[in-house]
């Protein structure tokens, strides 16, 4: 069953590029007429930056591909030769910021699958951020990108479901295998097609930052770093991964497929992950199988209860123990590759995620974490995971505007943290 799995997330994979482009509109103009892709209308969300007088934004400075030029065809080559377009304008991109949510690995692994608005709930309150002194330079670094499409994968699940009578909003795993294997499928699927981004992402030399909506998808980010990075450096560039996390999501590959809770085992099994280390578990989720595997594959992790949040026991601090933490994956192999992930269930209080947790960091403690972690052992790559917006309200109100600016702080810590020379 596991060597079935690798075999299908590891074969050649289809250059096909399905992006919803973001369109930033600045200085309350109306858009403009936008040109077809392949004979189809352009795939995009607009998103209005702010205008105040003596005050300026993020969305003033970052960039899009509407700042370039777009994409003529929906495979690789269009779109590398658009981001290498946009590296040699002058306009010294570094960063790009992604978003992914296919809604169908966190259903797999019994999570809530979410209703796919998180990249836009982050998108709309990133550009709305105000800039403060010194800040502008990292924004400018920055493409926001878009979305990455699977609306084609999902609908064969539906028309599947339709035609079988199955309610897809009640159903679980182990109901129907007809449809349980048809999700899997489609899992890997939508994996394989955001590794095929990333990958063109990391050939350019960029480094990416994914919004997504389930820890599924550091599967289909790492492996697209570890496919872009090979290519770069003309040898197998390996990856660690850092993962800050209630759940370890290091079960094992022997069933349900590709989804958010074996993402990083299944990154260990194909061979292109080196270390892992997760921060954070709690000790009322994680089960004795998943604990045993994390032992058996030499992995680090912490628990909750490990550590002192407080500094009032004799227990180690939180910022000694992340210290150990990045000892573990430092390497001396120049071309090994570091991630972060960060999965938005380790924050205490949190309701707007997939799986929420009983217990966690603070919001400002997460922050710490990212800020630290980033600024010692500068990470090439980022993912912002199980991030759920409340579908009954509008996504710039409520408890749905605490999560957009929570993301969109996270993101702007990796960056300035990235940017800054790291202490001595």
């Amino acid at each position: 069953m596991a060597d079935n799995l690798a075999s299908q997330i590891t074969r050649p994979l289809n250059s096909l590029i399905k992006i919803c482009l973001t369109r930033l509109l600045r200085n309350n103009q109306e858009p403009r007429p936008l040109p077809s892709v392949d004979n189809a209308p352009l795939s995009h969300h607009d998103i209005q930056v702010p205008v105040r007088a003596g005050q300026t934004y993020v969305g003033d400075h970052v960039r899009t591909l509407f700042d370039a030029d777009i994409p003529k065809d929906n495979d690789n080559d269009s779109f590398i030769k658009c981001l290498e377009k946009v590296q040699m304008n002058g306009s010294g991109i570094r960063f790009v910021v992604l978003g992914s949510e296919n809604t169908v690995g966190k259903w797999l692994n019994g999570g809530r699958p979410g209703n796919g608005k998180n990249y836009e709930c982050f998108a709309h309150h990133f550009v709305r951020n105000p800039i403060g002194p010194g800040q502008r330079n990292f924004f400018e670094q920055t493409l926001l990108l878009g979305e990455v499409r699977y609306d084609d994968i999902v609908t064969q699940l539906d028309v599947m479901a339709q035609s079988e009578g199955i309610d897809q909003t009640r159903i679980k795993y182990g109901e129907n295998t007809v449809y349980d294997r048809m999700v899997e499928e489609a899992s890997i699927k939508c994996q394989r097609r955001l590794a095929n981004v990333v990958q063109c992402i990391a050939k350019c030399g960029l480094y990416p930052i994914c919004v997504s909506g389930g820890n599924e998808d550091i599967l289909g980010v790492g492996y697209g770093v570890h496919l872009g990075r090979s290519m770069v450096t003309g040898t197998n560039s390996n990856i660690s991964l850092g993962n800050f996390d209630c759940h370890g999501d290091f079960k094992s590959l022997n069933d349900r497929g590709a989804h958010s809770g074996n993402g990083f085992s299944i990154l260990k099994h194909i061979g292109c992950m080196n270390r892992y280390a997760v921060l954070g578990l709690s000790p009322y989720e994680n089960r004795q199988a998943m604990m045993e595997s994390l032992i058996t594959h030499n992995c680090w992790y912490r628990f909750l209860d490990d550590i002192s949040l407080t500094g009032a026991t004799s227990r180690p601090s939180l910022f000694s123990t992340l210290t150990d933490m990045l000892k573990y994956l430092d390497s001396e192999d120049s071309t090994e590759v570091l991630g972060l992930c960060v999965d938005l269930d380790v924050t205490e209080g949190l309701s707007t995620v997939s799986c929420p947790a009983t217990m966690g960091f603070t919001v400002s403690q997460v922050h710490e974490l990212v800020q630290e972690f980033t600024r010692y052992s500068k990470p090439y790559f980022l993912l912002l995971a199980e991030g759920m917006p409340d579908p009954l309200v509008p996504l710039t109100e409520g408890v749905n505007r605490a999560l957009g600016k929570y993301q969109a702080a996270l993101v702007s810590c990796f960056l300035r943290n990235s940017i800054i020379v790291p202490h001595i």
